[in-house]
């Protein structure tokens, strides 16, 4: 998959669900301004310009090394989201 395809896609699948992550923005600004040291506040713009993710500063501040989880690793995204477009299109093929 290209570099743009793959920056289609996500701008796309952020696009479906931008309420959910506009939320999470919210509620990760709130708590993260509460932390001591404070971590700084992340907004819609940076979230849209993300593009893997290893470059979720947000996730480097977790508890667990998130980029270590099965599900992280390319293969398996790459996988997973194979699976997915398959069920999908079986889905609509059927009805």
């Amino acid at each position: 998959m290209t570099g743009y395809k793959l920056h289609q896609q996500i701008s796309k699948g952020l696009q479906r669900r931008s309420e959910a992550i506009r939320k999470v923005i919210m509620r990760y600004n709130i708590q993260a301004g509460v932390l001591n040291p404070p971590q700084p506040p992340i907004s819609w713009k940076d979230i849209v310009q993300y593009t893997f993710l290893g470059e979720f500063d947000l996730l480097w501040h977790a508890r667990d090394d998130v980029q270590e989880r099965i599900w992280a690793k390319p293969a398996v995204r790459e996988a997973t989201a194979k699976f997915f477009k398959l069920c999908r299109a079986k889905k609509k093929s059927l009805g």
